[in-house]
C-alpha cells in the first residue's frame, strides 16, 4: 500500500470472490490498513456472548480513497469478515453477489496419544453491526447472514459468465504454463474488461468517485 499511495493511488478494488478465507489474524490486519477506531469483528458462543472483541489499533491507516469490494457467493470466511467490516463502517461499497454466510471459529482439541483430534465449532464471527456472519441450517435468503452487496451494486452472474472467469483466473494464477497449449484461454481475453460485469460495476463507482472530489463544484 505505501508503493501504491507514492504512486498517487486514486481508488482501490478489493477483489475477494472465490476467496474461502484464512486466518483471522490476516483478516484483521487487512481492516486495520484502513479502519482508524471502531469494531472489526466479535467472536460469540452461541448463547450469543462476547468471547472476543477486535478493535481497530489506528496506527497505519490509509484512506482518502473510494474503496469497492468484490464478493460473490464463494466468498466466506475470513473474507466476509473483511468485506463486512468495511461495509459497515462505511469505508467501502459491495459490489458482486452475497456471500456465502461462513462465521463458525473451530478449534483443535487434540486426544490421547495416538488417537488423533477433533474439530470443534465453538464461535461464530460477528460484524460490527451486530449481526452474526454464520448462515445456519434454518436460515432463509430474508434472515441477515453474510454479507450482501450495497443498494445498486448487486451484480448476479449467469453460471457461465462464472465459469468462464473462474477458469480464466484459474489459468492466470496457478496454470500459466498450460495457457499456449489452451485454445479455450484464447476465448476469454482478460483485457476485455467487458467480459467481467462485477469488475465493470465496481470500477464504474470507482470512477464516479474520483470525478466527485475532481470536478470543479468539489474543489470550492
Amino acid at each position: 500500500m505505501d508503493l501504491l499511495t507514492q504512486q498517487g493511488l486514486k481508488g482501490l478494488i478489493l477483489d475477494l470472490r472465490n476467496n474461502p478465507g484464512g486466518l483471522l489474524s490476516a483478516a484483521v490486519g487487512v481492516c486495520e490498513m484502513f479502519l482508524k477506531e471502531g469494531v472489526i469483528v466479535t467472536t460469540r458462543t452461541r448463547s450469543g456472548e462476547i468471547k472476543k472483541e477486535y478493535t481497530a489499533t489506528g496506527l497505519q491507516v490509509y484512506s482518502g480513497f473510494p474503496i469497492a469490494v468484490l464478493v460473490n457467493l464463494y466468498s466466506a470466511s475470513a473474507s466476509e469478515i473483511v468485506a463486512a467490516c468495511l461495509q459497515d463502517h462505511q469505508l467501502a461499497v459491495i459490489v458482486g453477489e452475497r456471500t456465502y454466510g461462513k462465521g463458525t471459529v473451530q478449534e483443535i482439541l487434540e486426544l490421547e496419544p495416538a488417537l488423533g483430534a477433533v474439530k470443534l465449532t465453538t464461535a461464530s464471527y460477528w460484524r460490527p453491526n451486530g449481526q452474526d456472519i454464520n448462515r445456519s441450517k434454518t436460515a432463509t435468503e430474508k434472515d441477515p447472514w453474510g454479507v450482501r452487496p450495497d443498494p445498486g451494486y448487486d451484480v448476479p452472474l449467469e453460471e457461465k459468465e462464472r465459469v468462464r472467469l473462474v477458469r480464466w483466473r484459474q489459468r492466470r494464477d496457478a496454470l500459466q504454463a498450460l495457457q499456449a497449449n489452451d485454445k479455450e484461454a484464447e476465448e476469454f481475453d482478460p483485457a476485455d474488461l467487458q467480459a467481467d460485469r462485477q469488475l465493470m460495476r465496481a470500477l464504474q463507482y470507482i470512477q464516479q468517485q474520483i470525478a466527485k472530489t475532481t470536478s470543479p463544484a468539489a474543489a470550492k
